[in-house]
């Protein structure tokens, strides 16, 4: 454990050095955020260990922030030609993203609140750089952040202006059953809802909830066609999240007609939290992805849950269902030597 002039660093690779008590204590009631969701996130990323940097102030943990090895990170860049040189260079040196484990749940910043805000953050930018050199990573980055956190006036020189990602969204969830959720719901989206459940019933679609994810190998087959079918990025995350969901609290959903999969997704949690992903589906069949849209929100409030997250894409559709558009979407990022610094300002066009 290193000082700065106002905390005690503790900079760690495990959450078990510094234990659940003091873990769960900075976490409260943040989502995804828990000793346990963060040692599912090791199980996954066994290849590469984290960096933790906690803050203490007068003996008393006061913040926190959480660095992932990210080799295999979606890129939104429009040439195929960058986008492949990018993504070589980030198998060979990976970037530190500051972020919860696993790609898209949320925020691995946790700040006190002022008058030790600013001087938290800025301890915590000085640690990460030094662990980013020491590691020979290609990039330093903060995703997640709220508009205020990305604009602060304090970040170094070497980051550049902050990225806008696509915005993830929410339910808060208010209602006790699924019946008065409905009922709260506009009248256009109750009669979608039942024109769905009429043509999905007439398919023959039925959809089921399982404690363990099954057909795992069918299940990616339909996972991948829906990154094809959106030229999105392929998720490198998808089959160890899946391999390691029991770890944390995890409902698999599927789609099936007579037995066989046709769609399927995965609502998994941390404490009440939930967030519904990695949906695959079978195109020659219509109506699965709403049933398993509708049954992942059924799912999540009778687990208990107070918050889903529904993550991007597909906003109207979400607006229609309740969903809100969150608005910490911003990324800020340094290289850690000047030629891939310019590589990222001309990329990101800036």
């Amino acid at each position: 454990m290193s000082s700065s002039s106002v905390f005690d660093v503790q900079i760690a690779r495990a959450v078990d050095e510094i234990g659940q008590a003091a873990w769960d204590y900075l976490a409260g009631d943040r989502p995804f955020a828990s000793y346990r969701w963060y040692r599912f996130g090791e199980a996954m990323s066994a290849a590469d260990k984290p960096v933790y940097i906690i803050l203490s102030h007068k003996g008393e943990p006061v913040a926190r922030a959480t660095f992932w090895a990210m080799r295999d990170m979606p890129l939104p860049i429009p040439s195929r030609i960058a986008r492949y040189l990018m993504e070589a260079l980030f198998r060979r040196r990976p970037v530190l993203l500051c972020q919860s484990p696993w790609w898209s749940v949320g925020p691995g910043l946790i700040l006190p609140d002022p008058p030790l805000h600013d001087a938290a953050l800025a301890t915590i930018i000085r640690a990460a750089w030094d662990q980013a050199q020491r590691y020979s990573v290609s990039y330093l980055g903060f995703d997640y952040l709220e508009p205020q956190q990305a604009e602060w006036a304090g970040w170094p020189d070497t980051f550049m202006p902050p990225f806008d990602a696509e915005p993830s969204t929410r339910l808060v969830i208010t209602w006790p059953d699924f019946e008065s959720y409905m009922r709260s719901s506009s009248r256009s989206t109750r009669k979608d809802y039942h024109q769905h459940c009429n043509h999905a019933a007439k398919r023959h679609i039925r959809v089921r909830r399982h404690p363990a994810v099954t057909s795992l190998e069918e299940a990616m087959v339909l996972i991948r066609n829906v990154e094809k079918h959106h030229r999105s990025a392929h998720n490198a995350w998808a089959r160890p999240v899946l391999e390691n969901a029991s770890l944390v609290d995890a409902t698999w959903l599927t789609a099936e007609i007579d037995g066989r999969l046709v769609g399927c997704g995965l609502l998994i949690g941390d404490g009440a939290a939930r967030l519904l992903t990695f949906l695959g589906l079978d195109y020659s069949v219509q109506y699965a992805y709403f049933q398993l849209i509708y049954e992942g929100i059924r799912c999540a409030i009778e687990e208990g849950a107070h918050i889903l997250e529904g993550g991007s894409a597909a906003y109207e559709l979400k607006r229609r269902l309740g969903f809100q558009v969150q608005c910490n979407n911003r990324l800020r990022m340094a290289a850690t030597h000047q030629a891939l610094q310019w590589m990222g300002r001309q990329l990101s066009g800036t």
